[in-house]
């Protein structure tokens, strides 16, 4: 008898216990799809987002959460969530500083995939962005462009900032290269010969006046890293008034047709050699508007326009073309006018859809976007409201 007892207790314990697995992994179920829910809101683009969380059991009755998140504010709407569903929480999700800054020190760098030189090229910075630093590993930072784009940069290429020197930055005199070519910055303003260049200078850069030195249309400017040289003035705008521009398509298209003839570059987002999405960015940034870096992410802003209303189409929206079955956005280009549009294909070129024209090309045209009247909308900024350029009020 007392054996039956004690398999009896036996058979309560592991009904028990049994129950109590049960109900943890229920909580760990529901955890899991809360995460899922706010990745699919809130982090669904992972080149942009950092997002790795998972769940497991903890002591108790709490549900422990790991990995790790780029945006602070995301791991607050997931723990707020969490709670909401009476889940009790402890939370082991690392978060990247949002507080490490640099400044691109060359006129085009590569960012890239992974933390090699041999690694697929992602974007490019260009001289005077400013970029948020996630982490360090030996001579590579993992870096997130104003865009949002996240990709590694050699720790060659960049000037650490600490978010003071970054503060003053935003405020000080700068000077944004305007010029829709490249320029040479020289050791003095009367020098131009070859072995007395100090840098290239590309659309887009940003550097420092060093005060009121200008001598023969030359002025001085202040690299990132503290070098000094000289460049003509008519290069540079100070960065006030390039960023007050209001939109203005004849700038935006000004930029991609003096582009003409260039290279296509897989990753390319400068005047020197650009993909199909770097020339929309290019073309764009010299209007002081920040775009999207991929053309499958631009494609996603705006206001579409159905391919078969492209006689709708005004000059600066963006023509997004793809697989026609699935609608998978692999290309895009900046439309002019009559059907033209001019687009990094190989080279920067002209095409059109308009299907009676002599440079009529591509049959896998999706849709349009525009642009214009969506500024300040998600993936479309003007500088001039960009919290890494411009300290906000």
């Amino acid at each position: 008898m007392k054996k039956y007892r004690t398999i009896v207790m036996g058979l309560a314990a592991l009904v028990v216990t049994s129950g109590q697995s049960a109900i943890a992994e229920s909580r760990i179920d529901a955890t899991e799809k809360v995460i899922k829910e706010i990745k699919a809101k809130y982090a669904p683009d992972k080149r942009q987002i950092i997002y790795n969380v998972t769940a497991r059991q903890g002591v108790g009755t709490d549900v422990v959460i790991d990995g790790e998140i780029s945006e602070g504010w995301i791991l607050d709407s997931l723990e707020h969530e969490l709670s909401s569903r009476g889940i009790k929480l402890t939370n082991s999700v690392y978060v990247y500083p949002d507080d490490k800054w640099a400044l691109t020190r060359l006129s085009v760098t590569p960012m890239r995939s992974g933390k090699s030189h041999a690694a697929e090229m992602a974007t490019q910075s260009i001289m005077g962005m400013p970029i948020r630093i996630l982490s360090e590993e030996n001579d590579w930072y993992l870096a997130q462009t104003p865009d949002g784009y996240i990709s590694w940069i050699p720790s060659s290429s960049v000037v650490i900032k600490s978010e003071a020197e970054m503060k003053s930055w935003r405020e000080s005199p700068r000077y944004v290269v305007t010029s829709p070519y490249q320029v040479r910055a020289y050791i003095s303003p009367k020098a131009t010969g070859a072995r007395e260049v100090v840098t290239d200078l590309v659309t887009g850069n940003i550097v420092r006046p060093t005060g009121n030195r200008e001598k023969s249309g030359m002025v001085e400017i202040e690299l990132p890293d503290g070098r000094r040289c000289w460049v003509e003035k008519s290069a540079v705008t100070p960065i006030e008034v390039w960023a007050a521009q209001d939109f203005n398509p004849d700038v935006i298209l000004d930029q991609a047709y003096s582009m003409e003839g260039t290279p296509y570059l897989w990753g390319g987002a400068s005047i020197k050699t650009l993909d199909c999405s770097g020339l929309a960015k290019v073309s764009y940034l010299a209007n002081g508007i920040i775009l999207m870096r991929d053309a499958s992410q631009q494609a996603l802003t705006g206001t579409r326009i159905e391919a078969e209303d492209w006689r709708t189409c005004e000059p600066g929206d963006l023509l997004f073309f793809g697989n026609i079955k699935t609608g998978r956005v692999t290309h895009v280009a900046v439309y002019d006018h009559d059907g033209n549009y001019v687009h990094s294909s190989g080279r920067v070129r002209r095409n059109s859809v308009d299907p009676g024209s002599e440079i009529y090309e591509r049959s896998d045209f999706l849709h349009a976007v525009r642009i214009h009247g969506n500024e300040g909308t998600n993936g479309i900024t003007y500088a001039r409201n960009h919290p890494w350029y411009f300290n906000q009020q």
